[in-house]
């Protein structure tokens, strides 16, 4: 006798399969569904069947076993019919069954995480990655799915130290698009750096086309006891660098940018172009929504920036765009930014911080 297991999506496509490989003497010994995903319960419904095959078999059973194939078909238009039933109502907002039967801190961890502006994909995926098989019976417990959770938030969500400073100067340009901060963030960076670090910095901005943003950052720079240059053109630019070769940190100051005008992000990348080495930094609001971030990210990568600064984080509530911006971007968070006090409300960006906002201080 030939033995053989078969997977498929739906029971028409498995015993297709069988009659495929054994034809109509195929036997069927044995059917089931079950579920991959989070603990069985989240993933897509799928079946298995075995089926088998007796060369000598007496053409007698044929008719019983036409019989049991029609029974199996019957059954499985009855089940056909009931997941439509459950995904009607699922569609409707009723609870399926399968969201049911979570453990209570797995159903609270998915709850929060969705809260946080996450796709229900990355919810799921993210799960399936921190509560590994065999601990159904430990997810009941809502603390040690937090730890779990927290531990692989930390893992999969990438930051970086400040500036190594032993190759000067340092040079950092802020790009991004309007209003989400890069002004202010330029002029937190510049003080820390200046007043506390004891680094010497200079500042230079383009951004030559908002009413008045020269002077905001003049301001800023009078402050903290910091020239100012400023660039129209990208000859303009590589000059004042040079005036500045002597500073440890080089910070610039770029128009915000519309990831919908090509013109603009193209003068962008002509004044980047100019600049040695430049430590890019894509500026990105917490409040941005999801779909607008990841056009940002694609629309930017031309500037070919290197790290992700997250701003105005005390603007929402929902901090899954520090999960996000590093997946959609493939870099790593920098800094962070919580208010528009200066030298205040700057971070340095930390795994486990990242961890403490989206999932809350506790379960």
């Amino acid at each position: 006798m030939r033995i053989k297991r078969y997977v498929a999506n739906t029971m028409q496509q498995a015993i297709a399969r069988v009659k495929a490989d054994f034809g109509d003497d195929a036997v069927i010994l044995h059917t089931r569904r079950f579920r991959r995903g989070l603990f069985g319960l989240l993933g897509r419904s799928r079946v298995e069947v075995i089926a088998a095959i007796d060369p000598g078999r007496p053409k007698a059973a044929q008719r019983q076993r036409e019989l049991e194939r029609a029974r199996e078909a019957t059954l499985e238009a009855i089940r056909s019919l009931q997941e439509e039933v459950r995904s009607l109502k699922q569609m409707l907002g009723e609870p399926s069954a399968a969201g049911e039967r979570l453990p209570a801190g797995v159903s609270r961890a998915l709850a929060r995480l969705k809260e946080q502006d996450l796709p229900d994909e990355e919810c799921q995926a993210l799960l399936e990655r921190a509560l590994p098989p065999g601990t159904l019976d430990q997810a009941v417990d809502a603390q040690w799915v937090w730890d779990r959770l927290a531990e692989q938030l930390v893992a999969e969500v990438p930051t970086v130290p400040p500036w190594d400073f032993s190759k000067t100067p340092v040079i950092v340009p802020l790009v991004g698009p309007t209003g989400v901060g890069k002004t202010t963030t330029i002029a937190k960076l510049a003080a820390n750096f200046a007043m506390l670090g004891k680094r010497s910095v200079g500042l230079v901005t383009v951004d030559t086309y908002r009413i008045a943003a020269v002077e905001h950052l003049r301001a800023y720079a009078n402050i903290i006891g910091l020239d100012l240059l400023v660039a129209y053109t990208p000859d303009e630019l590589r000059q004042a660098v040079a005036s500045m070769e002597d500073r440890d940190l080089i910070l610039i100051d770029t128009a915000g940018r519309s990831q919908h005008h090509a013109m603009h992000m193209a003068e962008l990348r002509a004044f980047l172009e100019v600049l040695p080495s430049p430590e890019v930094h894509l500026v990105l609001s917490a409040s941005t929504r999801r779909q607008d971030m990841a056009e940002i990210v694609e629309r930017f990568r031309g500037t070919a920036f290197q790290r992700l600064i997250i701003t105005k984080l005390d603007e929402t509530r929902a901090y899954g765009s520090l999960y996000m911006a590093p997946r959609l971007a493939g870099k790593p968070l920098a800094y962070l930014t919580t208010g528009q006090s200066v030298p205040d409300d700057i971070e340095v960006a930390d795994g486990q911080q990242v961890a403490r906002l989206i999932l809350g201080e506790a379960p």
